[in-house]
């Protein structure tokens, strides 16, 4: 189920909207330019410019897994450098065994904003997806994190779905559709601080395991 329009209203202009699921993620915002990143995992280690923060991150039979380790007492995390603007970025991902969630997102790059912490993520969890503004660690009472836009389905564990997220000016947008044609969702949403240059993608998982595929990047064609 979807929440209902009025809902997205109230969440100041975000939208979150059910596609057809026999469409595939096509871009809303623009087109694609050059491609900038086309990357699988086939081999046993990671290329050039990944960094794992926390958690277990390692390809796995050809693709992406990760996974908290419980001393951690953090989320996951991986972060791979690509410094952007505007762009597309589509990936395969599932969630496995005991996963709680599914990030991915973005950092501002040092010196655009006065903030400390994340931009903004996709979240995704087996029951909704979401677009989260996150909050400033340095005035958490002033700029905590904004749910922009969410939509209410089940994400099954062990299911393929493609994600297309398209950054542009002060607007970003979401689809989700699942390889079994079960789940196909849009998110949408404005805020003032989302034109910031980006230096990497980061990839979070909350819980026992998430696996992701066949990354990649456009630019934003003018």
């Amino acid at each position: 189920m979807i929440r209902s329009f009025l809902f997205s209203i109230a969440l100041g202009g975000s939208l979150a909207l059910p596609l057809a699921a026999a469409d595939s993620p096509e871009p809303t915002l623009g087109k694609k330019g050059e491609k900038l990143l086309e990357e699988s995992f086939d081999g046993d280690a990671f290329v050039h410019g990944w960094t794992v923060q926390t958690g277990d991150w390692k390809p796995v039979a050809g693709v992406m897994v990760g996974k908290e380790i419980p001393d951690d007492h953090h989320a996951a995390a991986a972060r791979r450098l690509l410094p952007m603007q505007d762009g597309i970025y589509q990936l395969r991902f599932r969630l496995t065994g005991a996963a709680k969630a599914f990030h991915f997102g973005f950092d501002p790059a040092r010196g655009e904003l006065e903030k400390r912490g994340h931009l903004f993520s996709i979240i995704v969890t087996s029951t909704h997806a979401q677009l989260l503004k996150h909050i400033d660690k340095d005035r958490p009472k002033e700029d905590p994190n904004e749910v922009l836009a969410v939509a209410e389905t089940a994400f099954k564990s062990g299911v393929w779905h493609t994600l297309l997220v398209e950054k542009k000016g002060n607007n970003v947008a979401a689809k989700i559709v699942s390889d079994s044609g079960d789940t196909s969702i849009s998110l949408a949403a404005t805020h003032p601080t989302f034109h910031v240059k980006t230096p990497t993608m980061v990839f979070r998982c909350q819980g026992d395991g998430v696996e992701v595929d066949d990354i990649r990047v456009w630019k934003m064609a003018e």
